[in-house]
C-alpha cells in the first residue's frame, strides 16, 4: 500500500548560505537568530537585530543549536521494533499502514480515549500541533498530554475561574513599566524570562524610584540585584502570599475603587485574610516579620506593581493556590490587567471561544485544561495510572511526539512500567531518545531547522515569526504535519480532496474567492463526516485544507498559518490597526488577511502585526457577562483555611532535605539537546549543590560522591559545596539525565543525573496534577 502524501520532505535549500533568519528552539522566548550554513550544517549563530521582539538579544544557549540538529542519535528512517528488542528499518508506506491498522483496531474494539497523545516538540517547534490536534479530533479522543500541563496549567485554570479566560491568553508581569516588582521562584537573569531580561532587571535596579524584591531560598544572580532578598524556606511561598494579603487587609492598603468596580465577593476573602497571623506566617517562611510587612506595604502603596513567577513556584507545593493568590493580590492592589502590573498577552490567531466542558481522568478525576492549544490538556504525571488502570477505557496506544517522557516526566520507573503495558507506542522524534528506545515504531521527524516552523508564544507584542528551513533534512525525516496527514488518510479519517477543492484552492488567497473556498471545504467536510461529530468535521477540514491550499504555498504547513492569519484578521482587527495604521482602510477582512499573510512570508525574521489595548487590558480579555472578576471559590477558601490553621508540610525525619530538581544554569536546556559537548567550562555540570554546613555535617568535600534517595529511587552525584545554598536545601541542574554514545566506545552513557527518577508522580498538585519536582523530599549519604 502506498500512503497518500502531499509533501515528500525534500526542502532543497542551499547547502551553503549566510545570514539566514531563524529562531532559537531551546526555550519559549524563541530569540531571533541569524545563521550561516556550510555543507548543510549550521556553522555560525548570532542574535538577530531585526527580530521585532528580542531585538538582537539572545542568551548563550542559542549558539549551541547546531548540536540539536547534528548529533550521533539522529533517526534517519522509520524503525520498527522486533521481538528481540532490536529495531529494523522499514519504509514510510509500511510504517504508516501498520500504525494506522493498529490504531483502527483499537478504535474498533475500545473507546476513542484509549488512544492518547503526548508531546508537541521543542520550544518553537510547534507546527506539529497544527495537524496532531486535528488527528486527535478525528479519532475522537480527548486524551492529550503536553509539557504545558506539566507546569503551567494552574494559570489557565485560575483565569478560567476568575474571568472566564480562554486558552489563548497568558498573564505575565509587565516588568518594563512596573515601579515595584515581586519575584517568586524565578531567576530571570539566568532563565532569561521575558525580552532581554538582564537589561530589564538592570534598568529596574538602577532607577531609584523603582523597587525589586526577590523571594528565593538561594542567593542568585537575580537576588544580588534586588533591593531586598527574602530568603524563604523552600516550599513555603504560600504562607508568604497569605501574610502579604493579610497585611493589605489589616492595614487597609487595598485599592477599594478598583475592587468595587471590577470584582465580586471580595469581602468574603477579606474576612479570611483578616484572620491570618502575619507573625506566624513569617515564622513558617523563616523570614523576619518586619521584612514581610515592609514588602507588603511597598507592594500595596507603589503603583504600578507586578508579580513575576516561574517554575520555582509552578513545580512546588500548592502551585494552583499560589497562582490564585498572586492574582488576588494583583486585584486587591489594582494591578490586575493594568500597565506596569500583570497584563494579559495572547497567541497570534483568532479570538478563541471559551471551553465549557472538560474531560476527567479515569483514575484521579483531574480535569483537562485548555492552555494555548485549542484543545484541553491533561498532566503527564497521570499517564501511567491511565495506562495501568483496570477501566475498560484505559489508554492502550500512545503517540509521543517530540517529547521524551522517560527523561522529562516525573517518576521514571512508573513510566517504564506503564509503557511496557501499552498495546502500541509510536514515537515521532528526530532523535533516538530514551522513550524512542521503548517504542514499537520510531518515525523520524525534522528538527526545527529542517522544515518550516513558527514561533507564536505570547509576548508583549503580536509578532509571529514563520521561518523557512535553513538546512536540508537528514535521511528520510518528514515534518510532523505530513506524518499526521498520512496517518489520517491511512486510517480513513479523511479521504482525498475532490478536484473542485483543488481548483478553488488556487483562487483562495484572492479576497473575493476566500469565502467560496472556505465554504466549500467545510461543506465537503460536513457532508463526508457521516454524522461522526464536530471533531470529525474539524479534522476533515484541516486535512483537506493542508492537501489543497497547502499545495499552492511554498510549503503545505503554511495553509494552517494562513488560517491563523485569517482568524486574527477577522477577530482582532483593533490590534492590527494599532500596529499598522494603514490597515484601517482595508474593510474587507479577507483583503486584510492577505495583506498580513504576505507580510509574514516576506519577513522570516518575524513581523509586528498587532499591539494590545493596554490601558484596559483585563476588560478586553474578561469573558464574564458583567465583566467582573470572580474572587471567591469555596474549594480554594477551604484549602486556604486549612493552611492558615496549620503548616501542612512538617519536616520529614527520614527525608530531611528538600531537593530543587531542576536548577537553571547557563548550560542546561531541555531534552532536545542530547549531545553534551555543547556545555563549556571545566566544571562538572551535573553536581549536587549543597550548603557548606550540610557538606560539613556529612564530612563531604567538593567532588565527593553522595547518594541522594527519595521514596521512589536513588541517584549518585558529585557534591558542589555552594555558599549560596540554604542549609537543608539541595539543587540539581535540570534535564541532564539522557544517555548519549561515548565518542570513543559508542557505549551509551548518562551525561548527568536523572532527576525524575526521584520524583513520585503521586506527589502533585490536586487541581492540575503538576508534579512537585522543585520540592523533592530526600536524604543524602556519603558514598565510600
Amino acid at each position: 500500500m502506498t500512503a497518500a502524501q502531499v509533501f515528500n520532505g525534500a526542502v532543497n535549500v542551499p547547502t551553503n548560505a549566510s545570514n539566514l533568519a531563524t529562531a532559537c528552539a531551546l526555550c519559549s522566548h524563541n530569540c531571533g537568530l541569524r545563521v550561516d550554513v556550510a555543507d548543510n550544517k549550521i556553522v555560525e549563530v548570532r542574535a538577530d537585530d531585526d527580530h521585532p521582539s528580542t531585538k538582537g538579544y539572545s542568551c548563550n544557549k542559542a549558539y549551541a543549536i547546531a548540536n540539536y540538529v547534528n548529533h550521533a542519535q539522529r533517526v534517519t528512517q522509520p524503525l520498527k521494533k522486533l521481538a528481540d528488542g532490536s529495531f529494523k528499518a522499514i519504509s514510510w508506506d509500511t510504517a504508516i499502514s501498520e500504525i494506522a491498522e493498529k490504531l483502527n483496531h483499537i478504535r474498533k474494539n475500545h473507546a476513542p480515549r484509549s488512544i492518547a497523545f503526548a508531546g508537541l516538540g521543542g520550544q518553537g517547534n510547534h507546527s506539529s500541533g497544527l495537524a496532531a490536534i486535528p488527528l486527535m479530533y478525528g479519532i475522537g479522543t480527548p486524551m492529550v498530554f503536553t509539557a504545558l500541563a506539566q507546569e503551567k496549567t494552574q494559570h489557565w485554570l485560575n483565569d478560567r475561574r476568575m474571568i472566564r479566560g480562554t486558552n489563548d491568553i497568558y498573564l505575565t508581569a509587565d516588568k518594563h513599566h512596573a515601579k515595584f516588582m515581586l519575584l517568586l521562584g524565578t531567576n530571570p537573569h539566568i532563565s532569561n524570562q521575558g525580552a532581554n531580561p538582564k537589561e530589564a532587571l538592570k534598568q529596574l535596579f538602577r532607577d531609584s524610584e523603582r523597587r525589586m524584591v526577590a523571594v528565593d531560598p538561594r542567593i542568585t544572580e537575580t537576588t544580588r540585584l534586588a533591593d531586598r532578598h527574602l530568603r524563604i524556606k523552600p516550599a513555603k511561598d504560600i504562607y508568604l502570599l497569605l501574610a502579604i494579603a493579610a497585611v493589605l487587609v489589616q492595614e487597609n492598603l487595598v485599592d477599594k475603587p478598583f475592587i468595587e468596580q471590577h470584582s465580586v465577593d471580595y469581602q468574603r476573602l477579606a474576612q479570611l485574610f483578616s484572620t491570618v497571623n502575619v507573625a506566624e506566617m513569617a515564622q513558617r517562611c523563616g523570614l523576619n516579620e518586619e521584612d514581610v510587612r515592609l514588602t507588603a506595604r511597598e507592594f500595596g502603596q507603589t503603583k504600578p506593581a507586578c508579580i513575576a513567577l516561574d517554575l520555582g513556584i509552578e513545580h512546588s507545593s500548592h502551585n494552583t493556590l499560589t497562582s490564585y493568590l498572586v492574582r488576588v493580590l494583583l486585584v486587591m492592589t489594582g494591578n490586575y490587567g493594568r500597565k506596569g502590573g500583570n497584563i494579559f498577552v495572547q497567541l497570534f490567531g483568532p479570538n478563541m471561544p471559551y471551553w465549557s466542558t472538560m474531560t476527567k481522568a479515569l483514575e484521579s478525576s483531574i480535569e483537562s485544561i485548555p492552555a494555548l492549544l485549542p484543545i484541553p490538556q491533561l498532566p503527564p504525571a497521570i499517564i501511567p495510572e491511565e495506562i495501568l488502570s483496570q477501566h475498560p477505557d484505559r489508554i492502550r496506544a500512545l503517540i509521543c511526539d517530540g517529547a521524551n517522557p522517560i527523561a522529562s516526566y516525573p517518576d521514571t520507573k512508573r513510566f517504564k512500567e506503564a509503557f511496557a503495558q501499552l498495546d502500541l507506542l509510536v514515537v515521532i522524534d528526530p532523535a533516538m531518545s530514551e522513550t524512542a528506545q521503548m517504542a514499537d515504531y520510531v518515525l523520524p521527524s525534522c528538527t526545527g531547522y529542517e522544515k518550516w516552523e513558527f514561533s507564536i508564544f505570547p509576548k508583549d507584542i503580536i509578532a509571529p515569526q514563520v521561518r523557512p528551513p535553513v538546512v536540508n533534512p537528514i535521511g528520510e525525516a518528514l515534518p510532523e504535519v505530513e506524518i499526521y496527514y498520512r496517518l489520517a488518510r491511512a486510517m480513513g479519517l479523511v479521504g482525498a480532496a475532490p478536484k473542485f477543492l483543488h481548483r478553488l484552492a488556487k483562487q483562495a488567497r484572492k479576497p473575493l474567492m476566500t469565502p467560496a473556498y472556505l465554504a466549500a471545504v467545510n461543506s465537503y467536510a460536513l457532508a463526508s463526516s457521516k454524522l461522526q461529530g464536530v471533531g470529525s468535521i474539524v479534522a476533515r477540514s484541516a486535512f483537506l485544507m493542508y492537501e489543497t491550499l497547502g499545495k499552492t504555498l511554498p510549503n503545505p504547513m503554511l495553509a494552517y498559518i494562513w488560517l491563523l492569519t485569517l482568524g486574527y484578521a477577522t477577530t482582532r482587527r483593533d490590534q492590527v490597526i494599532r500596529a499598522l495604521p494603514e490597515a484601517k482602510a482595508m474593510l474587507n477582512p479577507f483583503a486584510l488577511t492577505e495583506y498580513l499573510f504576505a507580510k509574514i512570508l516576506a519577513n522570516p525574521q518575524g513581523v509586528l502585526l498587532g499591539h494590545y489595548e493596554i490601558e484596559h487590558n483585563f476588560e478586553y480579555y474578561s469573558k464574564h457577562q458583567d465583566g467582573k472578576i470572580r474572587l471567591y471559590f469555596a474549594d480554594y477558601a477551604e484549602d486556604l483555611s486549612r493552611l492558615i490553621a496549620q503548616d501542612v508540610e512538617p519536616d520529614e525525619k527520614d527525608y530531611p532535605f528538600v531537593l530543587n530538581g531542576g536548577l537553571r544554569t547557563g548550560f542546561t536546556a531541555n531534552t532536545i539537546m542530547r549531545d553534551p559537548s555543547w556545555r563549556k567550562g571545566r566544571a562538572i555540570h551535573a553536581s549536587l549543590y549543597m550548603s557548606e554546613a550540610d557538606a560539613a555535617a556529612l564530612n563531604a568535600k567538593e567532588g565527593d560522591l553522595v547518594k541522594i534517595s527519595s521514596k521512589r529511587s536513588s541517584v549518585i552525584a558529585p557534591v558542589k559545596v555552594d555558599k549560596n545554598t540554604l542549609t537543608g536545601h539541595l539543587h540539581l541542574p535540570n534535564i541532564l539525565g539522557q544517555y548519549y554514545p561515548d565518542p570513543v566506545t559508542g557505549e551509551l552513557k548518562a551525561n548527568g543525573i536523572a532527576i525524575n527518577e526521584l520524583v513520585d508522580l503521586t506527589d502533585r498538585d490536586p487541581y492540575t496534577g503538576c508534579p512537585h519536582t522543585k520540592r523533592i523530599r530526600c536524604k543524602v549519604e556519603l558514598v565510600n
